[in-house]
């Protein structure tokens, strides 16, 4: 019988592979340009239990399924705070994301990505070269990009 973190781990798979693939609808462009050839790990984990793992793009987290956005998101702020070299990012199962009318989020488990922050600044730095971020919802954009929104799209 296949165990519980077996199959959240296939369905984060899964959905790593619907992020990867290039859609008419942004110009070409997956919803994660970079998702195909990154090094990931995926971890379950209480969201109290987080921490880095060094040696990868991105660490995605799943955590408890009973939190709504508001509680997911004060997590996602309080590892930003703790691990300065990080940025973490929500990924709730009940609040769907869009990218030029293609869905985001996974739509089925709270996650907690978390990235090294200079190799997520320099894939940005590359996207911001291309029409990419033009197919993003300002609000969205801003959200994301946090900090280096104002350096790459209005500097």
């Amino acid at each position: 019988m296949e165990s519980d973190f077996t199959s959240k781990k296939q369905y984060i798979t899964e959905w790593i592979k619907f992020v990867s693939d290039k859609r008419p609808e942004l110009g070409g462009y997956p919803v994660c340009p970079y998702a195909a050839a990154a090094k990931y790990e995926i971890v379950e984990c209480d969201a109290s239990k987080i921490e880095p793992i060094t040696g990868k793009d991105v660490v995605i987290y799943i955590i408890e399924n009973h939190f709504n956005l508001d509680e997911v998101q004060k997590w996602v702020d309080f590892y930003n705070e703790k691990y300065k070299l990080w940025d973490f990012f929500e990924d709730c199962a009940t609040y769907n994301t869009f990218i030029g009318g293609v869905q985001t989020n996974n739509g089925k488990y709270n996650l907690i990505l978390g990235q090294p922050k200079e190799k997520l600044k320099k894939f940005r730095e590359q996207l911001a070269k291309t029409t990419y971020y033009s197919y993003w919802d300002k609000e969205y954009l801003q959200e994301i990009l946090q900090d280096d929104y104002d350096r790459l799209i209005s500097g």
